[in-house]
């Protein structure tokens, strides 16, 4: 085993949303490559952050909660990560109930716009798809592959189910400010996730003024000129630093990202001991 390093991998997603490994998997490779914290943010669920916790204990390999939410408003969609946070918190728990619902129900109405244009897919064929996550667009695009109805993935979204093709149906709206208000309110820091070259500069500073703790700096989509980009915006309103591999299992270049996209070990205890 190597030694460890003394760093932390704050973006990783388990099979309890839309990665392909369980947390006990997750875990043993985290403490092959010598890491020491890791936060397991799985997509709008913390159903994974108990047995992630007990794991990390038994296994002697540091955690802290993790969730990774998914914004949407004014026709943009926006991803706020949420660490630290008390999972037990009523309202917390309550709008992720919500959520899956409405993912549900979003569901429905996409197999029933597939249906009138002759693609008929069983509400439980997605579902066995989704497993333990709530239902999201890929889960659909999976089954849409599994009937035979298209030859890729990607070809079930540029035909039918992408933003504003034949199936589509908009995203319930959630705004940032309440994801924001949520994680804080729930004990936990609020981190605007991989912002990348494609955020708006007025909807960053719009968010840091709704009380935004920090920002994504590491992400395998930043290179090194928005790396210290991001640092500086950070330096400059006293936003605490996230960054991690955003690991899936199943993306080009997951496995050569995993080990290689983290944080100072240094800054993981200032989101710890915030």
């Amino acid at each position: 085993m190597p030694e460890k390093l003394q760093v932390a991998d704050l973006h990783i997603h388990s099979n309890y949303s839309d990665g392909i490994y369980d947390v006990s998997f997750i875990v043993e490779k985290a403490i092959k490559q010598g890491i020491s914290a890791i936060s397991i943010t799985d997509h709008d669920t913390i159903d994974g952050c108990q047995e992630a916790y007990n794991i990390c204990k038994q296994k002697n390999l540091e955690y802290i909660t993790g969730i990774e939410f998914s914004c949407f408003e004014e026709l943009k969609e926006f991803h706020i990560l949420g660490y630290n946070f008390d999972p037990d918190y009523k309202p917390l728990k309550e709008h992720l109930k919500q959520f899956r619902i409405d993912r549900f129900e979003r569901a429905e109405k996409m197999l029933l716009k597939l249906e009138k244009i002759g693609l008929k897919i069983n509400i439980d064929s997605v579902m066995e798809v989704a497993g333990k996550s709530p239902i999201i667009r890929p889960h659909i695009a999976t089954a849409l592959l599994n009937e035979g109805y298209v030859k890729t993935i990607k070809e079930a979204f540029q035909l039918y189910i992408g933003d504003w093709k034949l199936a589509y149906v908009p995203k319930q709206t959630f705004r940032v400010e309440k994801a924001i208000k949520l994680i804080n309110n729930a004990d936990g820091i609020a981190s605007l996730a991989h912002p990348g070259p494609f955020i708006d500069q007025d909807d960053l500073y719009r968010m840091i003024q709704m009380g935004l703790d920090a920002i994504e700096v590491v992400h395998p989509i930043h290179d090194e000129s928005l790396i210290k980009f991001y640092h500086s915006v950070a330096s400059q309103y006293w936003l605490l630093e996230t960054g991690g591999s955003d690991y899936h299992g199943n993306r080009d270049f997951d496995e050569e990202n995993f080990g290689k996209y983290y944080i100072p070990y240094s800054k993981y205890l200032s989101i710890k001991n915030n």
